[in-house]
């Protein structure tokens, strides 16, 4: 089974020494959430340029700072509900910014296109699927598409210089992943 609380404490220890040289700058959680996205706006006006060198660069120090800022909250005590909800919302408008960028690149090619729209309506109803479980006071099944997971696929499809492949990966993968959880849903609240 997949977990992700396992995958966030490695990942937190493998950090945990660039943590501390940015505490030590005075630097808070939000500046980097902030950054994240200047980073992914400007990687975005690169690949429309077509840059992708630059893209690369910019979207995986935008990326990496997305995966980073809640690890530092975490690791330097500078939770807060606050920081939660924004770094929350920031991350979903980096994320739209991006499938909205390859939508417009891709707009020419009709099959592109719709993946790029079906992953809005994937990464849309993920993070809906997921309130709905809190609501309810379910416990919402983890996955390999969430938003951390979308952005190391993103780094590594666009490594291999396959940005395409990754629309379809995440077009499918998430909404996959959203028939999954009306699915646990179902069964979770078929027994209560």
């Amino acid at each position: 089974m997949y977990d992700k609380d396992q995958l966030r404490k490695r990942f937190g220890a493998a950090i945990s020494p660039l943590v501390r040289q940015l505490d030590g700058l005075g630097i808070k959680p939000t500046h980097i959430t902030v950054a994240g996205l200047i980073f992914t706006l400007l990687a975005c006006f690169a690949y429309y340029q077509g840059a992708y060198g630059a893209t690369f660069l910019l979207m995986t120090i935008g990326r990496f700072a997305d995966a980073i800022d809640g690890a530092f909250a975490r690791l330097t005590n500078q939770m807060t509900t606050f920081g939660g909800f924004v770094d929350s919302i920031i991350d979903r408008y980096g994320e739209f910014i991006i499938v909205g960028t390859i939508l417009f690149v891709y707009r020419d090619n009709p099959s592109l296109y719709y993946f790029s729209f079906a992953v809005f309506l994937g990464i849309s109803l993920m993070s809906y699927s997921r309130a709905l479980y809190d609501k309810y006071g379910i416990a919402c099944p983890g996955n390999p598409f969430e938003y951390f997971e979308r952005g190391i696929l993103m780094v590594a499809f666009f490594l291999i210089g396959r940005l395409d492949w990754w629309l379809i990966v995440i077009a499918i993968g998430t909404n996959a992943y959203v028939v999954h959880r009306i699915h646990h849903f179902y069964q979770a609240t078929r027994r209560g």
